[in-house]
């Protein structure tokens, strides 16, 4: 299966949930190939700790200069997960057809590969959505990052790539005492079905600033877990964030 993570807004959260997501479904076994889609701004090489030995990038596979192998470390955090960096500069970004025939490639040797899709619709967005089985669109519960989610959402619609919403960085008592939008008004603004929620969590800010696993026993990585779980097709209620 071939995934895509994206958002409309910079700052959603695409990486976390990639990264979190990723290691969350090595655990039940699968073997995980992330792809970082930043190109210029990646994230993925320090949140799984590989930012001191990788040497390759996607445009090194894409322009020759190395074997597509050595392009791809496992993580040191997380076994079973292994990524591939993006490219170092924006002009190196890869074509959509390019990425499609990647993509296509990698998934012979992986049980998952997830995209983690750059901000915004530009060309970077039409990369990364290439070739994608299905997208996860990222909102924090922020309205106008709800509502770029409904335009991600569109133009994923156009391409025939289903798409389900992760809601990161929750804080239930705002919600709960009517300061923040509530889910149901997240979903209805991003127009997509909800596939998971994920809560504010210093612990993921710590994890991914230095490179180390999310503690197991921490709420995110609990949510992480239902949401592979999901991902992988099993039967898990969502949490009543009701007012």
């Amino acid at each position: 299966m071939i995934s895509v993570v994206t958002s409309g807004k910079g700052g959603a959260g695409k990486s976390t949930v990639s990264a979190g997501l990723g290691c969350a479904l090595a655990h039940r076994g699968r073997r995980v190939l992330l792809i970082d889609g930043d190109a210029g701004l990646r994230s993925l090489d320090v949140m799984l700790g590989i930012a001191g030995t990788a040497v390759y990038d996607m445009a090194d596979v894409l322009s020759s200069n190395c074997q597509l192998t050595h392009a791809i470390y496992p993580s040191p955090i997380c076994p079973n997960v292994f990524i591939l960096p993006a490219p170092v500069s924006l002009d190196q970004l890869a074509q959509p057809e390019a990425m499609a025939e990647l993509c296509k490639e990698l998934s012979a040797y992986y049980d998952e590969v997830i995209v983690d899709c750059p901000a915004g619709i530009g060309r970077g967005f039409r990369a990364a959505i290439a070739g994608v089985d299905r997208a996860f669109v990222v909102t924090t519960p922020d309205m106008v990052c709800a509502r770029d989610a409904q335009i991600v959402s569109r133009l994923l619609r156009k391409q025939e790539i289903p798409a389900r919403l992760i809601i990161n960085r929750l804080r239930p008592e705002p919600i709960l005492r009517g300061k923040m939008p509530d889910i149901d008004e997240l979903i209805d603004t991003a127009g997509i079905q909800l596939f998971g929620v994920l809560p504010e969590d210093e612990e993921v800010a710590i994890a991914n600033a230095y490179g180390k696993p999310l503690p197991v026993e921490s709420n995110a990585a609990v949510c992480f877990t239902n949401i592979a779980g999901r991902y992988l097709g099993e039967d898990i209620p969502l949490a009543n964030f009701k007012r």
